[in-house]
């Protein structure tokens, strides 16, 4: 269609070429958004924008004419536009964005959050870089125990504007008291103070937490207006009985009347006076239970040294100085022992009862994958021998031009005097150092 257009177009611009005719005026037609926006055609105000409508500009000679667009608080568009006779008409289309200002809030005492029609923006000092330019806008700060407070802002362009808010205070006075004193007090989880101690109570209420050692936590909702001062006495409860349950090796589960207490070491500080049975689960080690008796306001540790019931790994190697890894953790190396071709025991321990998988590396050898099946308290012996993996490492030419040399260097025959390479398995040959024209190492 576009083809056909501009076939037409030429044809008639040439028939009006050859009648004499003028040729039709270009004309460039500009859409976009926002309402009302400047439009400037190579620095002539030409029209504004009008929604769906387009703003026409003609006549224009044919070539390339910067076009700009231009709104109060959006950023403008400049861009070129070509227009030939080829088309006597070009759109374009052009939506301005917004633009952006920057504020920085902030306030006394500092840590208000920053809201914007329901949006946290974040916390004092805060630089906001997300609101428009032009339309007003209202900004929430609110920090506890603070009252609320609104700020209305309005951002011309980008110039950095600095708004500084004093925050009014917005709470009750609380005096605290405990039978007996020296209790603790916490508001929200926030410690205030010990007692007798005035706590500052946000409008609307908190909760008090009172703690004493060898007490009961006392918690006790408080409502308050702004303003307002209360009394806030309790009386403290003594803890009846304190339990610790210490365990060889830790961090096994405990239990007390069947109910999880945390891992060991571990302390029950409000258990009931009177029998109790304590258990103990650690994997690898068999359960215990126990029966403990806690007296009246009494402190108490059990020890509970528990059985293992995990099983060992003792892995030889042929030859030795291989790397040993279990379910896919390297657990260690394989010793030589003197000039003997096995090496020593490496042993493997607290291996749990089942099925496990044994690698064994060692460089220049085929890697060893084996499934090694372990009881509880057993010891499994794994005696590996390893496969040679023959691979030359260096390549040696002589000055007699004969073919190059390739092996593996045998590094502790080797020295000033001769280079010794393995050039089969088990297959070695010295090549004097005065024979030698190059040495290269194939691994780089």
């Amino acid at each position: 269609m576009n083809g056909k257009r501009l076939i037409l177009s030429l044809l008639a611009v040439a028939a009006a070429a050859l009648l004499g005719a003028k040729p039709l005026p270009l004309r460039l037609d500009v859409k976009g958004q926002p309402e009302g926006a400047k439009v400037f055609v190579d620095g002539t105000l030409c029209g504004t924008l009008h929604g769906e409508s387009s703003c026409t500009v003609t006549p224009l000679e044919p070539g390339r004419h910067l076009l700009h667009v231009e709104a109060p608080f959006y950023r403008p568009f400049d861009g070129y536009v070509r227009l030939d006779e080829s088309a006597q008409l070009v759109s374009k289309a052009v939506d301005l964005k917004p633009e952006r200002g920057l504020v920085l809030v902030k306030t006394t005492p500092a840590g208000a959050t920053v809201t914007c029609r329901g949006s946290s923006l974040g916390t004092t000092p805060l630089l906001v870089t997300t609101l428009p330019c032009g339309p007003l806008h209202t900004l929430e700060l609110s920090l506890n125990g603070y009252q609320k407070k609104r700020v209305d802002v309005r951002l011309p362009d980008r110039t950095p504007l600095v708004r500084e808010e004093e925050l009014v205070l917005d709470s009750g006075v609380a005096s605290c008291t405990s039978e007996p004193g020296g209790a603790t007090v916490f508001m929200n989880g926030i410690e205030r103070g010990v007692t007798p101690v005035e706590v500052m109570v946000p409008r609307g209420g908190a909760e008090l937490t009172f703690r004493l050692e060898g007490y009961k936590d006392v918690k006790q909702a408080v409502s308050m207006s702004a303003g307002e001062r209360q009394t806030v006495a309790v009386k403290m409860e003594g803890l009846p009985a304190r339990l610790t349950v210490v365990t060889e090796p830790d961090k096994a589960k405990v239990f007390v009347d069947e109910n999880y207490q945390g891992t060991s070491p571990v302390t029950v500080a409000s258990a009931t006076p009177g029998e109790h049975v304590v258990r103990v689960e650690l994997s690898g080690y068999a359960p215990v239970s126990r029966m403990v008796q806690l007296a009246n306001g009494s402190e108490a540790t059990e020890k509970i040294t528990l059985e293992s019931v995990l099983g060992r790994i003792e892995v030889v190697t042929s030859p030795p100085g291989a790397k040993v890894s279990l379910d896919g953790k390297a657990v260690g190396f394989t010793r030589p022992q003197g000039d003997a071709e096995v090496s020593q025991v490496l042993l493997l321990e607290n291996v749990a009862a089942g099925e496990h998988a044994v690698l064994v590396h060692l460089d220049g050898y085929f890697d060893k994958s084996l499934k090694v099946n372990v009881g509880a308290k057993e010891t499994k012996q794994l005696p590996v021998t390893l496969k040679r993996n023959f691979t030359p490492d260096t390549e040696v030419e002589t000055i007699n031009g004969a073919e190059p040399v390739r092996g593996a260097l045998v590094e502790d025959k080797t020295n000033a005097e001769q280079l010794v390479l393995e050039i089969r398995p088990g297959v070695e040959r010295t090549i004097p150092r005065e024979t030698i024209r190059k040495i290269t190492n194939l691994k780089q």
